[in-house]
């Protein structure tokens, strides 16, 4: 009774507050630097076992008045617990979601299968003291702080779903402990059989009713199971398809994955040469399931040499090192914004100014990602100082059965977007624009006449064949100035 705190314990609120808040510390520190052995030391450390089993033996003794107070402490631990990592979270300001923070936003069945048996453990070694060397196994096997950490994380990055799958985590984890502590209570004589034989209606009543709160969590649970089972079966069935397709042709690696968010079905081939006219695949797999799948193709260097010729030597320039260096912050950068089918469709540097000027077009499903976060991520990883120009286009999922946009549409859009930015820019007005697949016709108005030579090649650069670009410029001239005094008027023209 006094190791759960059940009996009064001097200062044990006391200790209990300050154990709790270092292992949120620890929790959060462990779960943003992506460090398991830390977020395992969180465990260790996290108090918050005691007032759960208190919960559950004083419901297997049918104190509910004590039971009540013990959960109203394991309330008062999560919602401080949460805050606290929210603050921390906040503090920290690392927008990238580390492994071990999205490890759990996705509990399923097993998770409750681990909760039921390690919380039965955990009562049982705190019954039997000579079990009693088991607890901190148990913590880490049930952890209950870095969830709630996670928590905090993703409501500070604005993640409400990911947020609740954490909770929901916790609520399974919390949920079995009680439960598989009051069966366990029972069963080992905790309870004095005198007693239990007077509150076993009181007892049978609470049991009743932790059972359908494990109930009522498991199907959630059961259901991502059953989806993940689901999601595995569709991969490797859409793999399979994408290896029948391709054949001998082993020199291409294909990566299979299905978008939650979008419903949509990814392939990514990698190789070094040009894959095959995609359009069978893609008429096998829109059969097989129902959907438009979107196809990437990634070219990879192949390094060979022979034994007749002599090895030589390639020098890579630093132009070369800066490009691929921004190719992988850039990506990085757009799954951080959780941009679904993300593309990074060309990167452009021009090492003659300074600073070195680069510009970058990007493509993806979702929201336009905040510029201020790559030119952060610029400043954390390169040691160049860069001026950055990062063209924007926003893809749209089509609902089923709507027929795509006519490409020439999708070109005009994109034509105009930049063009419209590239007059703002310059303080100009775009008196008309025109585009017929093979010409553009562009009509701008302003004070001073602009250099056009970059406008024109962006829109080239949209084009998917040649086209001509014409563009006419309308100055425009201030013909009456009035300034108006104390005295008089003076009208000059």
């Amino acid at each position: 009774m006094a190791d759960l705190a059940i009996s009064r314990t001097p200062h044990w609120a006391f200790r209990f507050t300050v154990m709790l808040t270092l292992s949120v510390i620890v929790a959060v520190m462990g779960l943003a630097a992506d460090s398991a052995a830390v977020v395992i030391g969180a465990m260790l450390l996290a108090p918050l076992m005691g007032p759960v089993l208190a919960t559950a033996a004083t419901m297997s003794m049918a104190l509910f008045k004590k039971a009540l107070w013990s959960f109203s402490k394991v309330l008062l631990a999560t919602a401080w617990c949460i805050g606290l990592a929210y603050l921390l979270s906040t503090m920290i300001g690392d927008d990238h979601l580390a492994n071990e923070v999205v490890a759990r936003t996705s509990p399923d069945l097993k998770d409750l299968v681990v909760a039921l048996a390690a919380g039965a453990a955990g009562s049982y070694a705190t019954v039997r003291k000579d079990a009693s060397a088991s607890l901190p196994g148990v913590a880490v096997a049930v952890a209950l702080v870095p969830p709630l950490a996670t928590v905090g994380i993703m409501l500070e990055a604005g993640q409400m779903a990911d947020a609740r799958g954490a909770l929901l985590l916790y609520a399974t984890n919390l949920a079995a402990i009680i439960l598989a502590g009051v069966v366990v209570f029972v069963v080992t004589g905790f309870v004095p059989p005198r007693r239990l034989a007077t509150t076993s209606l009181r007892l049978g009543a609470a049991t009743v009713i932790a059972i359908g709160v494990v109930v009522a969590i498991a199907i959630p649970l059961f259901q991502a199971s059953v989806n993940a089972a689901e999601d595995s079966s569709q991969r490797g069935e859409a793999m399979a398809i994408v290896r029948d397709w391709l054949g001998d042709d082993r020199d291409l690696v294909p990566d299979v994955r299905f978008d939650e968010d979008s419903g949509r079905l990814l392939v990514e081939l990698k190789g070094v040469d040009y894959p095959p006219d995609d359009a069978d695949l893609r008429a096998s797999l829109s059969k097989a399931f129902d959907l438009v799948p979107s196809i990437q193709w990634i070219r990879t260097e192949k390094a060979t040499t022979t034994t007749t010729a002599a090895l030589t030597t390639t020098t890579i320039t630093d132009e070369e090192i800066l490009h691929e260096d921004l190719t992988r912050l850039v990506t990085q950068w757009l799954r951080t914004a959780r941009i679904t089918d993300p593309e990074v469709q060309h990167i452009e540097i021009d090492s003659s100014q300074h600073p070195i000027s680069v510009r970058v077009d990007v493509a993806g499903v979702g929201t336009e990602p905040k510029l201020t976060d790559l030119l952060a991520l610029f400043d954390t990883e390169l040691d160049t100082t860069l001026a950055v120009r990062v063209n924007w286009t926003e893809r749209t999922v089509l609902p089923e059965g709507t027929s795509p946009p006519d490409p020439l549409e999708v070109q005009e859009g994109v034509m105009r977007s930049r063009l419209d930015r590239w007059a703002t820019e310059r303080d100009l007005t775009v008196r008309s624009f025109i585009f017929d697949g093979n010409r553009v016709e562009i009509e701008l108005a302003g004070v001073d006449e602009p250099e056009t030579t970059d406008l024109v090649l962006e829109l080239m650069d949209v084009a998917a064949n040649n086209i001509t670009v014409n563009v006419y410029f309308i100055q425009r001239l201030r013909l009456e100035t009035t300034t108006t005094t104390a005295s008089a008027t003076t009208t000059t023209t």
